[in-house]
């Protein structure tokens, strides 16, 4: 029996995306558990690789204590459990949003790859995932169907999850030391959206200001997600902020790509990380490219997704993702 057209010519590219997703499975299981060690107030590990070495150009010492860490966290059965219980509802919630826009495509009549996850030995593990779409999009109403789907299905898929992990994190109290003060260990906190503040003041209530919450693994892994949701929902180019901020608003989304890459820099201020992202959105382009029947306006119901969407980002935006803290042990 023949194979139908085009089958053949499609299996090398599934399996590359089953192989990536395997690869992000075993490196957000190695690596988030020491990521996830490294937020605990109660925990000192070695397991978290020091990225800078790429940059200086000992790349050897960086493999060596890449290895090291493979080897340590798949030969314990404790350590290897709290990568599981990272790694399993992170890559839940990145494959929902991607999983979204590629449903979304199919819907439209847009042929588009399959999801492909990108692993790394770094952090997390994983610098996320994507698809690509392979062919252009004719009209507002499927920009902002396949831009929009992503997020909102990542977001149903985080939100019991940020709930849960929330309700089983722990408050504790620190002591915040000088950065030169002999004997401080450095504390990885990540940061906090409303969503997670609202979280937490329902579970646990308001936190002094000398507390904060050692993160149980799901709540660790509704962080990663509430953060690529925000990422991926900033209104500047092709991101899918970009795609529904121009369906909803055309050729006038151009100046509000500017106003939002604008606000991104004032950011930078508090976390310099958002340099490097708008350094990176000016490289790639602020400017949407148009649809090929840019004057169909959007309907009622589509206008409502674009507010989702926009509420979805003020939940999930993080003015601080990520932070040091010198702690006293």
């Amino acid at each position: 029996m023949r194979s139908p057209p085009g089958a053949q010519s499609s299996t090398p590219k599934l399996l590359l995306a089953v192989g990536l997703f395997l690869a992000t499975f075993a490196t957000t299981t190695t690596f988030g558990a020491g990521f996830y060690l490294s937020t605990r107030t109660d925990v000192v590990t070695d397991l978290v690789p020091a990225i800078e070495w790429v940059f200086l150009g000992q790349l050897a010492q960086f493999l060596a204590l890449t290895n090291y860490i493979f080897r340590t966290v798949w030969s314990d059965g404790q350590l290897l459990e709290i990568g599981l219980a990272f790694s399993l509802p992170t890559l839940a919630i990145l494959l929902s949003h991607e999983l979204g826009h590629y449903v979304a495509c199919r819907r439209n009549n847009l042929p588009s790859s399959y999801p492909y996850f990108i692993p790394a030995p770094l952090l997390i593990g994983t610098f996320g995932a994507f698809i690509r779409i392979r062919a252009p999009i004719r009209t507002r109403r499927e920009l902002l169907e396949v831009g929009a789907a992503g997020p909102i299905a990542g977001f149903v898929v985080l939100l019991p999850i940020l709930l849960y992990g929330i309700a089983q994190s722990e408050p504790v109290s620190i002591v915040e030391v000088d950065w030169d003060l002999p004997g401080g260990l450095l504390l990885l906190r990540p940061g906090t959206s409303l969503l997670m503040s609202v979280a937490t003041l329902v579970f646990h209530g308001s936190l002094p200001a000398n507390s904060v919450l050692n993160l149980h693994p799901f709540a660790l892994a509704a962080w990663v997600g509430t953060f690529v949701t925000a990422l991926n929902l900033i209104p500047v180019g092709q991101l899918d902020g970009g795609h529904i901020f121009y369906s909803a608003f055309g050729r006038r989304y151009a100046w509000l790509s500017w106003v939002f890459l604008g606000l991104l820099a004032v950011l930078g201020f508090l976390w310099p990380g958002w340099w490097v992202w708008c350094l990176v959105l000016m490289i790639i382009g602020p400017r949407h490219p148009p649809v090929l029947a840019g004057r169909q306006p959007l309907d009622r119901q589509r206008r409502a997704v674009a507010l989702i969407s926009l509420l979805i980002l003020v939940l999930t935006f993080m003015p601080v993702p990520l932070e040091l803290l010198p702690i006293l042990p």
